[in-house]
């Protein structure tokens, strides 16, 4: 590990830019490398003699084809071009080994480093120079110029270092580093939609648990405060009628005691993703909702259609919730005190599913006047955490919900929810027992502790 980090502090220095950005850490330290491996060269002679030429002057050629070699990376297409220039000269006075070997370092800096369309130019160009210099090598040799076939093959040897294996191996650098930067932006790509997809999950989970919150509070506090006001608004002793508003307010406490410990068992318990389902009473159920709510003042008139089916858990679970909080709100703005409930399975020749509606008169002072619906109640209802949260179940399931006054009566606050069922009943199966037991069970505890 040492050693990886070691060698990562190194190539952070070597791709550091230094002269305002100009040259590059590692292509300075290149150019001194060439220019002192050059004068190795040609202290042992490394260049071609020529009759009337001092061979110091060489040495200008190899100073200036490596001093050229710094900006290789930031400026590749100028340093070939000069690089040729610089080439062409040595080759009247020598040439030497380390100007050519620096001219091919050029080439590989430009299909490394220059722009796309340079890069894959001088590939091609380089192609082409091969096949013109093979072809009149073997002209040549056709009609006699050149005597053996091996000096053949060493000129093409010889172009395919010089040229050939630079541009390969630029072109190859090129498109690895190219997949590489793919891959890290894929790989970014990834990272902000798993982090997307975590937030929208909490986001989902957090609104789940709110409306679970909501539902198990919302209609046990709302029976306490409607029974703790009829309670405080007595103006004469009433023995019996404080007793049963201090039933009703002990029960709803009981109720909602036990939902609530059953769902942070749950929530405590669960490894991944809580099932808040399987503390969530079922449409079964509802007869205890209609005996509390009546128990706490309200009149409740049910009226059950159709044939019922099994149903699928979570379909169970926000038909229980929707008429919980529409029992739940007729119970703080009803007037009078009176709702009616529909249960209606639809059957499958007119598309299987289930209708739930609850209606409800509004109480004058709420609705701004006996009879008419003001519009500011009417937003304030509408914008209310309970609607929200069955219109949430609603929609998840697949399925059409409104909240309002009714079009032909502005007076009457109406529910309507419609879920969608499966076609086989056999897709929705029934409540396992272990939940309708832990429930029980958990309510006698709380009636025992009391």
């Amino acid at each position: 590990m040492r050693a990886w980090r070691a060698l990562l502090r190194r190539r952070e220095l070597l791709d550091r830019r230094i002269l305002g950005g100009r040259i590059y850490v590692g292509s300075a330290l290149w150019a001194l490398t060439a220019f002192g491996f050059g004068l190795l060269v040609w202290g042992v002679g490394g260049f071609v003699h020529r009759d009337g030429v001092d061979p110091h002057w060489l040495l200008l050629t190899l100073a200036a084809s490596s001093s050229l070699m710094a900006f290789r990376r930031t400026h590749p297409g100028l340093v070939l071009l000069l690089s040729t220039g610089v080439t062409a000269v040595d080759a009247v006075l020598g040439p030497s080994t380390m100007v050519v070997f620096n001219y091919g370092d050029a080439f590989y800096a430009v299909c490394a480093w220059g722009r796309r369309r340079l890069a894959y130019g001088t590939l091609a160009a380089v192609v082409v120079g091969g096949v013109a210099v093979t072809a009149v090598m073997v002209y040549l040799l056709v009609i006699g110029e050149i005597d053996y076939p091996l000096v053949v093959l060493q000129m093409i040897g010889v172009y395919v270092l010089v040229f050939g294996s630079p541009v390969t191996s630029g072109v190859t650098v090129r498109e690895y580093r190219n997949r590489m930067a793919l891959e890290r932006e894929r790989t970014q790509q990834v990272r902000r939609m798993a982090e997307l997809d975590r937030r929208n999950a909490i986001a989902d989970e957090r609104g789940r648990v709110a409306r679970e919150l909501h539902d198990v509070i919302a209609n046990h506090l709302s029976a306490i405060a409607v029974q703790s006001t009829a309670a405080l608004s007595m103006r004469e002793p009433d023995p019996e009628r404080v007793r049963r508003i201090l039933t009703v307010v002990r029960d709803s406490s009981l109720h909602g005691l036990s939902e609530m410990r059953e769902m942070i068992r749950v929530l405590r318990d669960a490894d991944d993703t809580p099932d808040l389902e399987a503390v969530t009473p079922r449409l079964a159920d509802a007869d205890r909702l209609y005996a509390a709510a009546r128990e706490a003042g309200l009149e409740v008139r049910v009226e059950r259609r159709g044939t019922p089916r099994p149903l699928p858990g979570p379909t169970d679970a926000a038909a229980y919730r929707v008429l919980q909080e529409s029992l739940t709100n007729a119970l703080r703005y009803a007037g009078p005190k009176r709702v009616e409930v529909e249960v209606e399975f639809v059957p499958r020749r007119r598309g299987a599913r289930l209708r739930l509606t609850a209606r409800n008169r509004v109480a004058p002072a709420a609705a701004g006047g006996a009879g008419r619906a003001d519009p500011v109640w009417a937003a304030e209802h509408g914008a209310g955490a309970g609607l929200t949260g069955m219109r949430e179940r609603v929609d998840l399931l697949g399925g059409v919900f409104a909240a309002g006054p009714a079009p032909e009566d502005p007076g009457e606050w109406r529910v309507c929810a419609e879920f969608p069922l499966p076609e086989d009943d056999d897709a929705a199966g029934p409540e396992p027992a272990a939940r309708t037991a832990g429930r029980v069970g958990a309510a006698a505890e709380d009636e025992e502790a009391t």
